[in-house]
């Protein structure tokens, strides 16, 4: 029994789709083509447009689909989760993501992939992913407007990395990089498994296009190394992407990081032969992700989901019907088998249950000690929640509203070279600034706090302490800072 799978890739102005039929025996490349559309500002030229386009050059009737959006659209983040189940996962990322991300987490679109295969133990490491919701939809409507439902949404280059991590030797590393027009995304594989996602924007086309994006992986691939632990040694550089058109691109990355570079080149990795009627010659960097897109569907390759299709369940009942009439009967059977069992464990479930509200109540007498009633805990403890955050919300509007990196680019601006300064610590708060370190003088210090007070958001600053330290080589000081 064959399946046609389509998985279209969509950049920020392009459209590529491989048509993928699978077989028991084979995989086969059917059809493809790639299309450049402007934007919403044209709309003869929109991706609507194009999809459109697409539809009337390719026959997709009972094909299933798999969709890709650019990379440059997400926010990551590597997390450790304290359980494995993934409902209890699903639970409690948003409120892990949240002091990261810089937009509200109701406004998102979240999901993770995890890191250690399929985890057993009490620790879960993850790559989370979000994207707005007002950025993905955009893409579900134009999606919708050619009746495409996708069985997945992902993003553009995860595919590839995926089916790259699969065919991996489980004792290789290798960095993955798909490089768009306008952005590159890197992925780290360690060991046949994906460690690290990061996206990068990229200069106009230039000589400093390739030393800027060596730069960006290099302090990426040191900080990953940094945090994991890991002792990663990438025996090579896979690429891919639309990126790559310009001349001795991948030449310069691998001599720039002195690692053996080679181009993906899904289809010819595989041996998946390519069948068109179309003139247009098959590009492996253009082509990769759409293919890998398809392949990820049939091989159920596990990845990163935005959109849960509307009609999914329909269109579930209506290709596995008789399957599901068998399987009904016999769960049936089951159910009868089980209905004891059940009855069994109710008793002890009802004892948990117990010490379970026993111990919520407990968390809350904790945490609000001035209630002295407590009828419901863990709704009590939301609306507690709420209201603290409102608090915080209104002091935070209340005072004055400079954001962090703000601040620190200020500081780094304003301290000259000449003052030989390092910073041990620095605490921003809603009305104030700490700063602590260690300079070489006291005159010193005082340059130092003379150049902080010429800062506009900075209405005051005073020296805290300025002591000369054990070593008598160096003076201590703390800065404080009111905006």
């Amino acid at each position: 029994m064959s399946r046609k799978v389509l998985g279209i890739d969509i950049r920020n102005h392009t459209v590529t789709a491989v048509l993928l039929n699978s077989s028991l025996r084979e995989h086969r490349v059917d059809d493809f083509i790639h299309l450049p559309f402007s934007g919403p500002d044209d709309p003869e030229r929109s991706l609507s447009a194009a999809l459109e386009t697409l539809t009337e050059k390719m026959d997709l009737s009972g094909s299933d689909y798999a969709v890709s959006i650019p990379a440059n659209q997400f926010i990551f983040r590597n997390l450790q989760i304290p359980f494995s189940n993934s409902k209890k996962i699903r639970m409690v990322l948003p409120f892990e993501l949240e002091p990261t991300l810089p937009y509200a987490v109701e406004d998102l679109v979240i999901d993770f992939h995890p890191l250690n295969g399929a985890p057993a133990g009490e620790q879960t490491e993850l790559i989370a992913a979000a994207i707005e919701k007002n950025q993905l939809s955009p893409y579900i409507e134009a999606l919708a407007s050619i009746k495409v439902d996708p069985e997945k949404l992902t993003l553009g280059g995860l595919p590839t990395a995926l089916c790259l991590a699969n065919q991996a030797d489980s004792e290789e590393d290798q960095l993955f990089i798909e490089i768009d027009d306008t952005y590159a995304t890197l992925f780290v594989l360690a060991g046949g498994r994906l460690q690290l996602i990061r996206s990068f924007p990229l200069p106009p086309t230039g000589p400093s296009k390739a030393p800027q994006l060596c730069a960006q992986i290099q302090q990426t691939l040191a900080a990953f190394q940094e945090s994991s632990g890991l002792n990663f040694q990438p025996v090579e550089f896979v690429v891919s992407g639309i990126g790559l058109n310009e001349a001795e691109m991948a030449a310069t990355l691998s001599g720039i990081l002195d690692i053996p570079t080679k181009a993906a080149s899904i289809a010819d990795h595989l041996g998946i032969p390519v069948e068109s009627d179309t003139q247009s010659p098959w590009v492996p960097a253009r082509m990769d992700n759409a293919l890998a897109l398809a392949l990820m569907e049939v091989e159920g390759y596990a990845g990163l989901n935005f959109h849960k299709g509307q009609f999914a369940a329909q269109k579930f009942l209506t290709r596995h019907k008789r399957p599901l009439i068998k399987a009904g009967i016999l769960a049936a059977a089951v159910l009868v088998l089980l209905f004891f069992n059940l009855m069994m464990e109710a008793y002890t479930l009802n004892k948990r249950l117990g010490s379970i509200n026993s111990q919520m109540t407990q968390v809350f007498k904790a945490t609000f000690p001035e209630v002295k009633t407590i009828r419901y805990p863990y709704q009590e403890m939301l609306a507690k929640m709420r209201q603290a955050k409102k608090n915080a919300a209104f002091e935070a509007e209340a005072g004055p509203h400079i954001r962090r990196i703000d601040i620190l680019n200020s500081i780094s601006e304003q301290i000259p070279e000449s003052i030989t300064v390092n910073l041990n610590r620095l605490v921003i708060q809603p009305d104030n600034v700490l700063i602590s370190g260690t300079t070489d003088t006291y005159d010193s210090v005082d340059g130092i706090k003379s150049r902080l007070e010429q800062i506009q958001h900075f209405k005051k600053v005073t020296i805290g302490s300025a002591n000369i330290d054990r070593s008598g080589n160096e003076v201590r000081f703390m800065l404080k800072v009111e905006l």
